[in-house]
């Protein structure tokens, strides 16, 4: 073996070129992870742009000249985002922010509809980027208990004191929810439980100590899930997970039975005050959209939301993901987005009862529960979706197709050898 410059490490086959695409995809995702606080330095910004780019047009080369195939879940995001494009452009909204936000989830979708058939190596470098930006996020809230930083007034309509690496406390379930999900199918293929562990610990005490209501409930309820409940797929699946954004809707923003949970938001968490603002926001929220049911009005500035809203913290956005779609896409956006959730979750839903299919669904139940009062649809958030439509055909297999590999590379390398 070591005469061909190769070596088997535990169950899976390690070569100079299986390192070269693991590098490769790397390269391809870090710009996109894009920490706030890197946003505040220019010249890093400037060249994160141009890294962003770069990665976008090798992407784009590998689908189009390389892999010559879109798959239809990829399709059906570009769609939803296109449709945003158009309304914010038509209500005069931020069309930079439209244009930047599409390019991202374009970026990470088209990326993981190349490359999820890698197996482990996509698993491996999809989890290293996130470990990098999550251990240097707890190591400034550990630091700086305080806040990192400040945001500027002049950037931001609100500004808070709560800001680390990764941004504002609030936000940092976009980087945790995909981070669990790449963690735990990297331990379900490979068995290595040392990188998925320390993750995992490291995220609870980010938002435990950054104390995000939301993050915190998000996380206890995948944690539950995953112990007690994640073999009774009957009840505890991908479909019925996102039903919660209709019965929180329902019961909580239309018929305002929030008081029956007083007792967990007030007196565990103490996010009353966040509550009340919520609600506003919510009853704000519900009086705009009708006035656009069918299109809704784009991307809009947050000073203009402030303005729209008039009902102070709150009002940066609508604090719950279907809500915010309504405000920004109208019902229109609502058809893709529900076609969006169909079709990335019919093979996950179909087999349900196996062990990554868990996992994929249990990390679609962080998002969903963390966007009931906040709404999240990051890139790498997106980019899940693409996981849960390869989940059988691809990544569910990703530990038996490796060890295929294995074994085919092996029986080849003895021959060599025995012929030499």
């Amino acid at each position: 073996m070591t005469q061909l410059g190769n070596k088997i490490y535990g169950k899976f086959y390690i070569s100079k070129k299986n390192t070269l695409m693991w590098l490769f995809l790397v390269v391809l995702t870090l710009p996109h992870m894009n920490p706030a606080y890197l946003e505040r330095i220019s010249s890093i910004e400037s060249i994160m742009n141009m890294w962003r780019l770069m990665s976008f047009a090798v992407v784009v080369f590998w689908t189009l000249f390389i892999k010559k195939h879109i798959s239809s879940i990829v399709i059906i995001i570009a769609a939803w985002e296109l449709l945003l494009f158009i309304t914010t452009l038509f209500h005069q909204g931020e069309v930079y922010n439209s244009v930047t936000a599409a390019f991202s989830v374009l970026s990470i979708v088209l990326l993981y509809d190349v490359a999820h058939d890698k197996g482990e190596i996509f698993l491996s470098s999809q989890l290293f980027c996130f470990e990098i930006v999550i251990y240097i996020n707890l190591i400034t809230e550990l630091i700086y208990p305080n806040g990192l930083y400040t945001e500027s007034s002049s950037t931001k309509a609100f500004v808070g004191r709560l800001y680390w690496f990764l941004g504002y406390y609030n936000n940092h379930t976009r980087y945790f929810v995909p981070a669990l999900l790449f963690a735990w199918l990297y331990y379900q293929t490979t068995r290595k439980k040392g990188r998925t562990l320390f993750l995992t610990g490291a995220i609870f005490l980010s938002a435990v100590l950054a104390w995000s209501g939301g993050t915190i409930l998000s996380l206890l309820a995948m944690i539950i899930v995953f112990i007690f409940f994640k073999n009774r797929v009957h009840i505890f699946n991908y479909y019925t997970y996102w039903m919660l954004h209709i019965i929180f809707f329902v019961f909580v923003i239309i018929l305002k039975s929030q008081n029956l949970f007083m007792w967990l938001i007030d007196d565990f968490l103490g996010k009353r005050s966040s509550l009340i603002g919520r609600m506003l926001a919510w009853d704000r929220t519900l009086k705009i959209i009708s006035d656009s049911p069918l299109f809704g009005y784009g991307i809009k500035d947050s000073f203009f939301r402030v303005a729209e809203y008039n009902v102070g913290w709150a009002a940066i956005h609508a604090h719950n993901m279907l809500l915010e779609i309504l405000y920004q896409s109208g019902v229109v956006g609502i058809c893709l987005w529900t076609l969006i959730v169909i079709i990335a979750g019919k093979r996950v839903y179909k087999c349900c009862d196996k062990e990554e299919n868990k996992i994929i669904a249990i990390a679609f139940l962080g998002w969903c529960v963390a966007t009931l009062v906040e709404p999240f649809t990051s890139c790498f958030l997106m980019g899940m979706f693409v996981i849960a439509y390869y989940s059988n055909s691809a990544l569910g297999s990703a530990k038996n197709q490796t060890e295929r590999r294995t074994l085919k590379r092996m029986r080849s390398a003895a021959r060599e050898l025995s012929g030499a």
